[in-house]
C-alpha cells in the first residue's frame, strides 16, 4: 500500500512538473516572440523622450522675426532667484523691475494702437535673424542686464538695448533705429 500512495504521489509530481514544465516552455516561448518588439518600444521610447526634451526646449524659445518691439525680462522664479543673489540690494531689485513694467505698459499702450507688432516676454532664449543668419540671446546667459528691449525689422540688423529705460528714452531709441533702418 505504500508503495501504491508513492508511486501515486511521484506519478502526480510528474504530470505536474510536466504540466507546468509546458507552460512555463511556452511563457519562455512567448517572452522571446516579444522580445524584439520590447526592443522597438524602448527605442521609440527613447525618441519620444528626446522629441519631448527638444520641444521643451522649443517652447522657451520665441522667434521675434514677426515683432518691431520685444521687451524682455526675467520670470518670476529667475526674479526670486535674483533676490537670493542680491538680497542685499532687494529693495533696488523691486524698483527697477517696477519701473521696467511701468515704462514699457505706458509704451505698449500707445504703440499698439499702431501697426507695431509689440510683445512682452519671459522666454529665456530669443532667435533673431540678421544678415548674418538666425542668432540667439539666451537671457540667462547675458552678462549685461537681465531687462532690455529689441527693436526688430527684416530689412534691418536688430538692435538689442539692455536695461531699463524711460517711456522717452525707448521713443527715441524706437525713432533712430526706424531712421537708420531704410
Amino acid at each position: 500500500m505504500k508503495k501504491g500512495i508513492l508511486i501515486t504521489i511521484f506519478g502526480i509530481l510528474l504530470v505536474g512538473i510536466f504540466y507546468f514544465g509546458i507552460e512555463l516552455y511556452e511563457f519562455a516561448e512567448g517572452v522571446k516572440k516579444d522580445i524584439p518588439k520590447n526592443i522597438e518600444n524602448f527605442q521609440n521610447n527613447r525618441k519620444l523622450e528626446i522629441i519631448k526634451k527638444e520641444k521643451k526646449q522649443k517652447l522657451d524659445t520665441l522667434n521675434i522675426d514677426n515683432f518691431n518691439l520685444l521687451f524682455f525680462h526675467p520670470n518670476e522664479k529667475e526674479f526670486e532667484e535674483l533676490l537670493i543673489e542680491y538680497k542685499s540690494e532687494s529693495e533696488g531689485l523691486y524698483e527697477a523691475d517696477s519701473d521696467f513694467g511701468f515704462y514699457i505698459n505706458k509704451v505698449f499702450d500707445s504703440i499698439s494702437k499702431t501697426d507695431l507688432k509689440i510683445k512682452i516676454v519671459t522666454e529665456r532664449i530669443i532667435e533673431y535673424s540678421t544678415k548674418d543668419g538666425i542668432k540667439y540671446l539666451d537671457r540667462l546667459k547675458n552678462k549685461e542686464h537681465q531687462y532690455g528691449i529689441i527693436f526688430n525689422n527684416l530689412n534691418c540688423e536688430p538692435k538689442i538695448e539692455f536695461g531699463i529705460m524711460t517711456d522717452i528714452g525707448i521713443y527715441k531709441k524706437l525713432s533712430q533705429f526706424n531712421k537708420n533702418c531704410k
